[in-house]
């Protein structure tokens, strides 16, 4: 569970200002189905990881790190508190860094429990059921 409420956490915290209270997992999962078929495939889900990405990279270098969120780094409210988790636990080999591919092909617990019937792609419903189990975490 640890696991799919970091991945949870990376969908959320991907997204900047305003828009980050806004969005739900839900939402990102909705908008990963890049060709509008109401199937999100893992490749599409993994694209959106990759856009996400980049809003976690904001230098550019292709490494996420907390030093681009200075803030953030030095505060423990709870945003900062999943940035944190999510960089810890996305940074494989622990070198405090998270490089585009850890990030973007590491483990996808989230897309997992949300294809329930292991097709390798999340329908409408798979979106709408774990969208509800996520709700009622809150």
């Amino acid at each position: 569970m640890k696991i799919l409420i970091l991945s949870i956490a990376c969908l959320v915290l991907a997204a900047s200002g305003a828009q980050a209270a806004s969005r739900t997992p839900g939402a990102a999962l909705d908008k990963a189905d890049a060709d509008h078929d109401g199937y999100v495939t893992r490749e599409e889900f993994k694209a959106s990881r990759a856009a996400q990405f980049v809003r976690l990279d904001r230098n550019g270098d292709g490494v996420a790190t907390l030093s681009e969120f200075p803030r953030l780094a030095k505060s423990n409210r709870p945003k900062a508190q999943t940035l944190k988790a999510v960089i810890q636990y996305a940074d494989h080999d622990g070198d405090g860094r998270v490089t585009r591919a850890e990030f973007i092909d590491g483990p996808s617990p989230l897309f997992d429990r949300a294809d329930r019937d292991h097709d390798g792609r999340l329908s409408r419903g798979e979106v709408t059921a774990i969208r509800n189990q996520l709700e009622s975490l809150k």
